[in-house]
C-alpha cells in the first residue's frame, strides 16, 4: 500500500486525505506549519473591508482565518477576488456572491492578467493575507493606480511532525502546497534528513514550488494543478508509470 503525507494546515486537510485514501493508499497529515489568527487585525476588519471596493483573499487559509469576522458583513457591491478554482467556489458559497479568479492558473501572476484588473486606477483594494507573503500583487495594483490596504489576519507557526515515525517508514510520495512549506519541511527534519528527503517524490500544485524543491535538491517532482482531484490524479498517474 502507497504511504503518501500530506502537507497542509489541517482545517484544509480532510477533503485531500479521503481523496487519497479513497484510491486505496495510506493518507496521513504531515503537520509542518499550521495557522494561528491574530484577534488585533481580525477585529479591525469589517471597517477596513467597510472602505474597500474590492475584497482579494490570497490563500484557502486568509478565507478560513477571516470569515469569521465578516460572517455578519453586508459585502453586496463589492467586488470579491481570489486565486484558485476551490477558494473561489468556498468564498461564492460563504458570501452568497460571484468571486473573480483566474481559470487557468493559480497564481497572483494569473490574476493580474485578468480584463478586469487593466485599469484599477481610483479602486480602493483590501489583500487578507498572513503575515509576509509575496508583494507581486500589492505592487502591481499600486501601480495601476488603485490604493491599497493590506490586512494581515493570521500568522504561520511550525508544527511539530513525528519525525520517528517518518524515518522508520518514510513515505511514497508527500503532497506539498507552499513555498514556505517547503523550507519547513527541511528546517524542521534537520541536516541529518536532507538525503531521505532529497530522494522523496514530491507533488505540488504550482511550478513555483516546485522550483523551491529543485533549490534543496529534490529531484523527483510532479507538479499538477491546484484542485485536490488534480493533486491525486498526478500522483496516480505517476505510480501508474513507476510501478
Amino acid at each position: 500500500m502507497k504511504r503518501v503525507l500530506a502537507a497542509r494546515p489541517l482545517a484544509q486537510c480532510a477533503g485531500l486525505l479521503d481523496r487519497l485514501r479513497g484510491e486505496g493508499w495510506q493518507a496521513e497529515h504531515l503537520p509542518l506549519m499550521e495557522i494561528e489568527p491574530l484577534p488585533a487585525a481580525l477585529a479591525a476588519l469589517p471597517a477596513r473591508a467597510a472602505r474597500a471596493d474590492t475584497l482579494f483573499w490570497v490563500s484557502p487559509s486568509a478565507i478560513d482565518a477571516s470569515w469569521p469576522a465578516l460572517a455578519g458583513q453586508d459585502l453586496a457591491g463589492k467586488r470579491l477576488a481570489c486565486v484558485g478554482a476551490a477558494s473561489a467556489k468556498r468564498l461564492a458559497a460563504l458570501s452568497g456572491q460571484a468571486v473573480l479568479h483566474p481559470i487557468e492558473n493559480s497564481d497572483s501572476e494569473a490574476l493580474l492578467a485578468l480584463p478586469e484588473l487593466a485599469d484599477v486606477s481610483g479602486q480602493n483594494w483590501l489583500i487578507v493575507r498572513g503575515q509576509g507573503g509575496r508583494a507581486l500583487l500589492a505592487d502591481t495594483l499600486a501601480r495601476r493606480g488603485a490604493r491599497i490596504d493590506i490586512a494581515e489576519v493570521y500568522r504561520r507557526v511550525a508544527g511539530a511532525p513525528d519525525w520517528a515515525a517518518f524515518d522508520a517508514a518514510p513515505p511514497d510520495a508527500v503532497i506539498i502546497t507552499s513555498g514556505e512549506m517547503v523550507e519547513q519541511l527541511f528546517r524542521l527534519a534537520g541536516p541529518s534528513r536532507t538525503g531521505a528527503l532529497q530522494c522523496l517524490l514530491y507533488c505540488v500544485p504550482h511550478p513555483r514550488i516546485a522550483e523551491r524543491l529543485a533549490a534543496f535538491g529534490a529531484a523527483r517532482v510532479v507538479t499538477t494543478r491546484a484542485d485536490d482531484a488534480a493533486l491525486v490524479a498526478g500522483l496516480k498517474e505517476w505510480f501508474r508509470r513507476h510501478p
